[in-house]
């Protein structure tokens, strides 16, 4: 089966672990709208989109378990400060390969990975949240807002779409998107014009696994219905088809609004894919998607 998470961040370097347990065909397409940290001042410093999310993304499908460790090993002093090797690796491989995907690629036959990573554009991109008076400009000034986001966008609007992530996308036969941070790495993936497009094109089965736990500033108040309703909103009308939420409902955890769910006319599978810290448990999320596909 040829699956696809897309995302970025953590969740979504969750969701490729569980796939490696039920699938034989991965795909990754992450987001390149982050700002902070290392990846940050290495797009500021070198012109390269934002590797991080990538290197987790990779180190999730990793062969070569020590390469991995070595990748998200982050520098404590020095000129280096806060920078994983992974990141810096990968820097260096887009100078040598002259080409952000192409160096992706490479990172992923070093480590050998089992599935295959693409960035949703190689273009230097920023995110932008609307909100009420104004706007917040930046990935990391996105997530950190307490001012309720209305839509999110990105500068420049038309990035082109790796072509790569495209094919994988419009081959699939099951799609993931997230969990992860609903704005920042989520739909930010899917602002890419050619992504959105694809994922309404494919005849994959789309998958949101919503998160567990509303994140604090970004989604913080919204419900259920409310999260799929922004998915919905910046992606389209038909980028989903099933719904997975967390049941119970944790503290601080996404609540059920099932007459607000029912409206949308999704698929809703409400099952415990919950670790007992509240994050997604990489084998119930395997045996649940793996049942739905």
């Amino acid at each position: 089966m040829r699956t696809v998470g897309i995302g970025g961040g953590h969740g979504l370097a969750t969701s490729l672990a569980a796939m490696r347990l039920y699938s034989d065909d991965i795909s990754a397409v992450v987001t390149v709208a982050d700002d902070g940290g290392s990846s940050g001042r290495l797009t500021r410093e070198l012109g390269i989109p934002p590797p991080g999310d990538i290197r987790n993304c990779l180190v999730a499908l990793a062969g070569d378990a020590d390469l991995a460790g070595l990748y998200q090993h982050r520098f404590g002093s020095g000129a280096l400060t806060g920078h994983s090797l992974g990141n810096i690796l990968i820097a260096a491989l887009t100078e040598t390969q002259g080409d952000f995907a192409a160096a992706v690629a490479e990172a992923g036959r070093l480590l050998r990975c089992k599935g295959r990573v693409f960035p949703a554009t190689t273009a230097l991109v920023e995110l932008r949240a609307r909100v009420p008076g104004g706007k917040v400009v930046g990935q990391v000034a996105v997530a950190q807002t307490t001012a309720p986001i209305q839509a999110v966008y990105l500068r420049p609007s038309d990035p082109p779409a790796c072509r790569e992530a495209v094919d994988a996308i419009l081959a699939a036969d099951q799609i993931v998107l997230g969990p992860g941070s609903l704005y920042t790495s989520l739909i930010a993936t899917l602002l890419v014009p050619g992504i959105r497009a694809a994922l309404g094109e494919t005849k994959a089965r789309r998958i949101f696994v919503c998160n567990n736990r509303v994140q604090k500033g970004e989604t913080e108040g919204m419900n259920a219905s409310a999260h799929v309703g922004a998915l919905l909103s910046h992606a389209g009308p038909d980028a989903v088809d099933v719904v997975v939420l967390q049941a119970p409902v944790l503290a601080e955890g996404v609540e059920i609004d099932r007459e607000g769910l029912d409206f949308l006319g999704l698929e809703l599978v409400e099952a415990d894919v919950s670790t007992p810290e509240g994050l997604h448990d990489e084998a119930k999320l395997a045996s649940l998607l793996g049942s739905i596909a």
